[in-house]
């Protein structure tokens, strides 16, 4: 009995925490140079992302978004990135400036 009793309290707190994690979510944020002239889907490091305005927004339950790469497919795809952000975490002007070398020219990105 005792065994069953402690089973199923291992159980439930697996599920909780389980839960938990699945239900952590966080943003990712790019804020463009240029503003996007319609609200645009992308899809980036796993993630949807909506681009209206000047910023690039998904919400994410992993830290897979939040990488190189993901920046780079908006700066390519929407111009220069001014700020990348997940949570309290933020790409430094180093990284910005690696993300931006594949940017379309400004003239490109007001044309997509």
């Amino acid at each position: 009995m005792m065994i069953r009793s402690t089973l199923a309290a291992a159980a439930a707190l697996m599920t909780f925490a389980l839960a938990g994690q699945a239900t952590a979510q966080t943003l990712v944020t790019a804020k463009l140079e240029q503003s996007v002239a319609e609200r645009t889907r992308l899809v980036a490091g796993s993630a949807v992302f909506w681009c209206e305005g000047e910023a690039c927004v998904a919400t994410v339950s992993n830290s897979r978004t939040f990488i190189p790469a993901t920046c780079k497919d908006i700066a390519t795809r929407f111009g220069p990135v001014t700020a990348f952000e997940s949570g309290s975490k933020a790409f430094d002007a180093a990284r910005l400036d690696a993300c931006n070398a594949s940017a379309k020219p400004m003239t490109q990105a007001a044309n997509n």
